[in-house]
């Protein structure tokens, strides 16, 4: 049955409109980085400006930009590449060694999906008082080992999702032709959750790059990652909105680009599983 051309076009207006209400911040947030202090600060909007790309270059230079995007890059890598290697090995333990029907495996799981679930601010102080009693506050060391806490909390569950369908008589025929746990881990279920890795991998970054809360608390000086770097841009004294803008734009930029280039690969991985 064919559409009627006026319902087409009330469902492409409103298509229209909602993209827009969506992208309107995004727009707001490079117009506003591309002005100056005045246009910025200004009550009512002005919409025709000379573009100041100096902010971006004092809010790189100037407002430690540049430091925090290295840390942040270092933080997010390392987590994300330490929550897979600990992550596939506990999914591995759930649901190939413990039957996932079995009581240990489903415990397990429910534990880690509770330690999912509970808010950072209540983790936070024993999280603090750990780490300050082995010298690991105020550098990014203490944070990549939270960080890297709930990367392995993520690649558990997604590497899950991947082997609770894995046949569990290749590893039992890995068994009897005499390789243990660790080469069995290796040469049958490696190679089949590659796509799980690489999808792994994107979503501990995205969550290491946004998270604010402890990095905030657990870092200061250079070890500032990106939020807590643009978060120092407000003050009692007064914003620089045009810096402020900027900042953001240089810190949400490298992830909405590497979001955008792996998008293929990243929806490959949590779509299809590991036995074709």
């Amino acid at each position: 049955m064919k559409r009627r051309p006026a319902a087409v076009a009330v469902r492409s207006i409103v298509v229209y409109i909602f993209v827009l209400w969506c992208i309107a911040p995004i727009i707001w947030l490079v117009s506003t980085s591309l002005k100056s202090d005045v246009d910025a600060f200004s009550p009512t909007p002005v919409w025709f400006f000379i573009p100041q790309f100096e902010n971006y270059v004092n809010a790189w230079v100037d407002g430690g930009m540049g430091q925090s995007m290295l840390i942040s890059t270092a933080v997010g890598c390392a987590s994300a590449i330490l929550g897979i290697t600990a992550g596939l090995p506990l999914a591995y333990l759930t649901t190939q060694i413990w039957p996932p029907e079995s009581t240990g495996s489903s415990r397990a799981t429910l534990a880690i999906l509770l330690l999912t679930i509970v808010p950072p601010v209540l983790s936070l102080t024993p999280f603090y008082r750990a780490l300050f009693g082995v010298g690991l506050t105020g550098n990014a060391f203490g944070l990549t080992i939270i960080h890297t806490f709930y990367a392995i909390l993520l690649a558990v569950l997604i590497f899950r999702s991947f082997l609770v369908n894995f046949p569990r008589e290749i590893r039992e025929a890995a068994l009897i032709d005499g390789l243990g746990e660790w080469r069995a881990l290796l040469s049958t279920i490696l190679p089949n959750v590659w796509g799980a890795m690489a999808a792994t991998f994107v979503l501990a970054l995205i969550q290491s790059w946004n998270e604010f809360l402890y990095a905030l608390v657990l870092t200061n000086g250079d070890s500032q990652t990106v939020p807590v770097t643009i978060a120092g841009f407000l003050s009692f004294f007064g914003t620089n909105w045009a810096r402020l803008t900027a900042a953001g734009v240089i810190g949400a930029l490298p992830i909405v680009i590497f979001a955008i280039v792996v998008r293929k690969h990243m929806a490959r991985g949590l779509s299809f599983g590991g036995v074709k």
